[in-house]
């Protein structure tokens, strides 16, 4: 019986899934535990890929925001903080909200290398676990690592990522400045060529993608 009920919830999901995605769903109840887990690993999959595609647009947004009234400031970033693993941490959730909070409160970024960087940046934080935004380290790292996988800027810019990204780390540990070998790190991340094969392919995808824009009509 329980088995029954899991492989009929199973279906519900998937036809919530499917209407948000726009794809076909199999009405078919699971016949066996395999195809159970197997379907529902590619639920969980499907999932994940929403709530990162949710959050990136949320973290966009805001890195591009003017200034905005208290109340849409609070609103945003309990927005944001639903989206992340650290939900229901409330120690961690308050760091990653005070990460968002404080790039909505920034000046907004108009050039878009620097904003695509301090974007992943923040998204750095947004996405990680609860026990690696609590701790210091690890949370830096998590930021330096997403820079770092980020192409590198034009180098007018390079020193107002480095400044933002530095922000960034301040903010999620909860520090005034961070310290200079921090910053000597900061600089090396922003100058670290990413994989120009990927470089190559994420160039392909962003124009791929504004052409399904376009025909979609966005």
């Amino acid at each position: 019986m329980r088995f029954e009920d899991l492989a009929a919830r199973l279906i519900s999901v998937e036809a919530k899934l499917a209407n948000l995605t726009g794809t076909t769903v199999n009405t078919d109840n699971a016949t066996s535990v395999e195809e159970l887990d197997a379907r529902l690993t590619l639920v969980e999959v499907q999932v994940d890929q929403l709530i990162a595609v949710k959050t990136q647009e949320h973290v966009d947004a805001i890195i591009a925001a003017v200034a905005v009234a208290v109340e849409s400031i609070q609103a945003a970033v309990a927005e944001v903080v639903a989206l992340s693993p650290s939900v229901d941490h409330a120690e961690a959730a308050d760091v990653v909200a005070d990460v968002v909070q404080a790039q909505l409160e920034a000046a907004p970024v108009a050039n878009e290398e620097v904003a695509d960087i301090v974007s992943a940046a923040v998204q750095a934080v947004v996405a990680a676990e609860p026990e690696v935004v609590m701790d210091p380290v690890a949370i830096t790292a998590a930021i330096m690592e997403a820079v770092a996988d980020m192409p590198v800027p034009a180098p007018e810019f390079a020193a107002e990522v480095a400044a933002a990204v530095a922000e960034i780390i301040a903010d999620a540990t909860g520090v005034v400045e961070v310290a200079p070998e921090v910053h000597a790190e900061i600089a090396q991340a922003v100058a670290t060529p990413a994989d120009p094969v990927l470089d190559a392919f994420e160039a392909r995808l962003n124009a791929a993608e504004a052409k399904v824009d376009t025909l979609l009509g966005k």
